[in-house]
C-alpha cells in the first residue's frame, strides 16, 4: 500500500468515520505495529495490548486526527509512547520479567542467493541484532524491518537524519562482520 492510499484511508477514517477504511488501515498496519511494540517490550502479551490500544486510540480520537500528515509515523510514535509508559510502570513496581523464550522474529527479504544462507548464519545475525545498542537496534529495525524512511525515523526518535544514517551504518557494519565471520568459519571447516 503506497503513501497516497494510506493517507486516503486515514482521511476517510478521520473525516468520514469510515469503518471499512479503518478495518483496511488496521489490517495493513497491525503486524508492523505488533512487531515494533514487541521489539520495545519483549513481551507478546504487552505488545498485543499496546498495538490494540494504539488502534483503539486512533478510532476514538479520529475526528481530532485529521491534521496528521503521515499516519504511519503517528502510529509508531503512539506505540513508542505507550511502550515507554508501560516500561516506566514496570520499573516503578520492580517486577520486570524478561522471558528467554521470547524471540524477536526478523523478516528478511529473500532472493535465491539469500535462501542458501544457513540457519547458523541467521542465528548469528539475530544474535548480532539483539546485541546492538538500543538506539542503533531501533534505527535498524524501523528502517530494515518496518520499511520506514530515514527522515521518518529521525522525526520519531528526535534525531538528525545524519545520526540515523550513522546508527544504521554501525548496525550494518556489525552485521556484515558477523556474517563474514560465519562465512570464514564455514569455509575453514569445509576444507
Amino acid at each position: 500500500m503506497d503513501q497516497c492510499t494510506i493517507n486516503e484511508l486515514f482521511s476517510n477514517i478521520t473525516v468520514n468515520n469510515d469503518q471499512a477504511a479503518f478495518e483496511a488501515f488496521y489490517n495493513h498496519f497491525f503486524v508492523k505495529m505488533l512487531r515494533f511494540s514487541f521489539s520495545l517490550t519483549r513481551s507478546k502479551e504487552v505488545a498485543e495490548e499496546i498495538t490494540n490500544d494504539v488502534f483503539m486510540h486512533c478510532w476514538q480520537k479520529r475526528q481530532s486526527l485529521a491534521h496528521i500528515k503521515n499516519p504511519q509515523v503517528y502510529l509508531f510514535v503512539v506505540a513508542k509512547n505507550r511502550a515507554i509508559d508501560h516500561m516506566r510502570k514496570q520499573a516503578a513496581s520492580r517486577h520486570i520479567i524478561f522471558a528467554e523464550e521470547d524471540k524477536l522474529e526478523i523478516a528478511f527479504n529473500s532472493d535465491p542467493e539469500q535462501l542458501m544462507i544457513s540457519a547458523e548464519m541467521i542465528r548469528k545475525m539475530e544474535y548480532t541484532i539483539q546485541q546492538l545498542p538500543p538506539k542503533c537496534k531501533m534505527v535498524f529495525m524501523m528502517i530494515k524491518q518496518h520499511g520506514m524512511k530515514y527522515k521518518e525515523v529521525a522525526s520519531l526518535m528526535n534525531l538528525s537524519v545524519k545520526t540515523v544514517e550513522n546508527q544504521l551504518a554501525i548496525a550494518m557494519k556489525r552485521l556484515t562482520t558477523a556474517v563474514n565471520f560465519t562465512l570464514e568459519t564455514t569455509k575453514k571447516t569445509v576444507k
